[in-house]
């Protein structure tokens, strides 16, 4: 049986990574699962799936964990340090999907101890990712990106020399306001941004996807993956989700993976890496499909491009990064919280990115120090809305 842990269990790779080994429990040993607060929620798949440790990332709902949990032999923690301890134990896959710089720390911390890094947490590949992959070599932990266009490029790359490719394309849906004119955009509501077009996600991966900042971030992300310059990485739009992935050769040749919009494809190809396994997901059915239509982005509908010129001309890219990330993290936060509009998020970004002090990037410290300086930087530019 493959050991298995889950860093955020609760949330929607987490229940998709748990409806999979549901199916396939006779493969399976869990040995732990995480999240931040939804306590039933994880004390529910913990008895189910009789995992050996669970971890509650808010101190409070400690005790709440524990009576769900009573008389079982389950091990409870709590914490960050919590989350750290279960990061380090030996496993055979550990699924990254902690949102946000949270998941920066423990997902160093499983490399060496997992032998796959199944990895949604995009901000640690975006935050520190040089330092990420290099460890996760030194230490022959294999790295699976699970976000549906990188492992869809993950799939194509496999075996081909870098010499032979000119270049990668990672499609976008385009989110709920492609078909919008630009004149409508100041009046977005959070409600309207979270109704996402194709796929089920969380709610700021959502927002992400509406203003496009997924994308920029994806292409950073798979820049550093697969050891591409930025500039080759490009976004298409493709508003039905259908392709998620393309790899351009020399030869002229296009290399492609496509399947309907489902999380659960990425997550059973890394469960079962390097094989694949039978699937419950529907086929696409190509007599009928006739919806593979793209178009180019639209600096003017999506201003985030900006974002990555602003990451590719940068004298300190890593740092750039940093900030970029941490900065739409702060932004959505308080979009989501009805404290600014949906306007602001990329024009909070930019500012923070163009005012802030960047340093060089040498060590997960400088990575942390110079995430928490760029939140708060946003948060106090924020607070001066006059400045917005």
């Amino acid at each position: 049986m493959k050991k298995i842990s889950i860093l955020g269990a609760t949330g929607s790779v987490g229940v998709n990574t748990l409806n999979l080994l549901s199916n396939n429990k006779q493969k399976y040993n869990v040995i732990a699962l995480t999240c931040y607060k939804n306590f039933k929620k994880l004390a529910k798949y913990a008895l189910k799936f009789k995992s050996n440790y669970v971890v509650i990332g808010d101190k409070k709902y400690y005790k709440d964990l524990k009576n769900e949990l009573f008389g079982s032999n389950i091990k409870c923690l709590a914490g960050e340090e919590g989350i750290y301890e279960v990061s380090k134990l030996n496993v055979d896959i550990m699924i990254s999907a902690i949102v946000g710089v949270a998941g920066l720390e423990p997902t160093f911390a499983c490399l060496g101890n997992a032998k796959i890094l199944a990895i949604a947490n995009k901000e640690s590949v975006v935050s520190a990712g040089d330092l990420l992959t290099k460890k996760a070599k030194l230490k022959n932990t294999k790295i699976i990106p699970l976000d549906s266009e990188h492992n869809a490029i993950f799939q194509l790359l496999n075996k081909e020399k870098k010499s032979n490719i000119k270049n990668i394309i990672l499609t976008a849906s385009g989110g709920p306001f492609l078909s919008m004119s630009i004149n409508n955009f100041k009046n977005i509501t959070v409600e309207d941004a979270l109704k996402h077009p194709n796929w089920k996600m969380g709610k700021k991966i959502t927002i992400d996807s509406a203003t496009l900042v997924n994308k920029i971030i994806e292409t950073i992300e798979a820049s550093i993956l697969f050891n591409m310059s930025l500039e080759n990485v490009e976004i298409l739009i493709h508003p039905s989700s259908i392709i998620h992935g393309i790899v351009n050769f020399i030869d002229g040749a296009s290399h492609l993976v496509a399947s309907y919009p489902d999380m659960k494809i990425p997550i059973n190809y890394a469960l079962n890496w390097p094989k694949r396994s039978h699937s419950s997901v529907n086929f696409i059915d190509y007599h009928k499909e006739n919806n593979l239509s793209f178009i180019k982005p639209d600096e003017r509908k999506f201003p985030s491009l900006v974002l990555k010129k602003l990451v590719t001309k940068s004298k300190y890219k890593k740092s750039t990064v940093i900030v970029l990330n941490a900065a739409n993290e702060i932004a959505v936060e308080q979009f989501l919280k009805k404290n600014i509009k949906f306007n602001d998020i990329v024009r909070i970004i930019k500012k923070t990115i163009n005012e802030f002090k960047h340093i060089n990037i040498n060590t997960l410290k400088d990575v942390l120090t110079v995430d928490k300086e760029a939140r708060m930087q946003t948060i106090m530019m924020i607070n001066k809305k006059d400045s917005l």
